[in-house]
């Protein structure tokens, strides 16, 4: 028999970890109340003058997180799918409070293999950003929880 281990869980639970923290950090546009024009003064205040909100430079808030991060999101998620109720919701907080979540399973069934899957709602929070996710995790014959979407 060989000893070299299987990787096979060591790479499925990397690349969970990895999904879910990317998940952050997909750039999407922000709309910003700065952004509008309030166009020219009306009539009812004839010294209006345009006024633009000063408002804190999101861009410059970016969480500074690492693979510790990225590990203590996926344990989470594996916590969360082997202990939490269908209905229930696990929190979270990192210690330095740059990063939280969410995990809330909502369903939980077998698939066309017998294997135990679980329907479920992830949200990550780093700074200023928040992602929501639904995500379906299958359990493998080790315990640990793969996601298939």
């Amino acid at each position: 028999m060989s000893s070299n281990p299987c990787f096979f869980p060591l790479a499925a639970a990397g690349a969970t970890a990895f999904a879910l923290v990317a998940a952050i950090f997909v750039p999407y546009s922000y709309t910003l109340a700065a952004d509008q024009s309030f166009g020219q003064p009306t009539q009812a205040y004839p010294n209006a003058v345009d006024i633009k909100p000063k408002l804190p430079d999101i861009k410059s808030a970016k969480a500074v997180l690492d693979q510790s991060d990225e590990y203590a999101a996926l344990e989470s998620v594996q916590f969360a799918l082997t202990e939490v109720a269908d209905g229930a919701n696990y929190v979270w907080h990192r210690g330095h409070g740059q990063l939280s979540g969410l995990v809330a399973p909502l369903a939980s069934f077998k698939d066309t293999h017998g294997s135990v899957c679980r329907y479920a709602v992830v949200m990550l929070t780093a700074v200023h950003a928040t992602k929501r996710t639904e995500i379906v995790a299958c359990r493998l014959p080790t315990g640990i929880w793969q996601i298939e979407s």
